[in-house]
């Protein structure tokens, strides 16, 4: 059985073009992180929203922890913006409920206008320690999948920091903004 189409057939042609046509793959998503204090005061919003504002008009994708404070304003401004579909969240949790309960309507908002939700592997249930743990892993998921991170931080942002020693230890490129704090000192990275 002759399998091959006849020259100058419709069949032929439509190979052809088919054959000659090249494949361009989409581009690759350039994840910047924007992460910070969950107690980073509300007159930051703005502050939050014209750096995602920036990084979204210079084609970047942002990555966020979905928490309180700095997770939270970079949310809303996405959301506000028509931005959403331009944004990861890096979720600690298996579901909604493990989100603190002031961000669940912008997590379930996002996620409807196109965001992407890397689910975790907590209840929220678990004893305290494995809660901390499994925070920790979402915040290295997080820096793994960025080309960069921004990070805004107050005094006592424990979380924050382990996020910022883990991508000055992977090399990324790092912009950090101290909100009634000094810069955290790194050695041995």
């Amino acid at each position: 059985m002759n399998l091959k189409p006849e020259r100058g057939s419709i069949m032929q042609i439509i190979l052809a073009k088919q054959s000659s046509q090249k494949v361009v793959p989409p581009p690759a998503i350039r994840n910047i992180g924007v992460i910070g204090s969950r107690s980073l005061p509300f007159s930051y919003a703005d502050k939050v929203g014209q750096v995602v504002d920036d990084l979204v008009e210079r084609g970047f994708h942002i990555a966020s922890g979905g928490a309180l404070g700095t997770d939270q304003f970079c949310l809303e401004r996405l959301i506000s913006s028509g931005n959403a579909d331009k944004c990861s969240i890096f979720s600690a949790w298996k579901n909604y409920a493990g989100f603190p309960v002031k961000v669940r309507p912008f997590i379930r908002e996002a996620r409807q206008n196109g965001a992407t939700l890397f689910w975790g592997l907590s209840q929220g249930k678990e004893p305290q320690a494995m809660v901390r743990i499994a925070l920790l892993k979402r915040n290295e998921k997080l820096v793994q999948a960025c080309y960069g991170v921004v990070a805004f931080i107050t005094a006592g942002s424990k979380g924050s920091v382990f996020t910022i020693t883990k991508a000055v230890k992977a090399h990324l490129p790092l912009v950090v903004f101290p909100v009634g704090c000094e810069l955290p000192q790194f050695t041995n990275v």
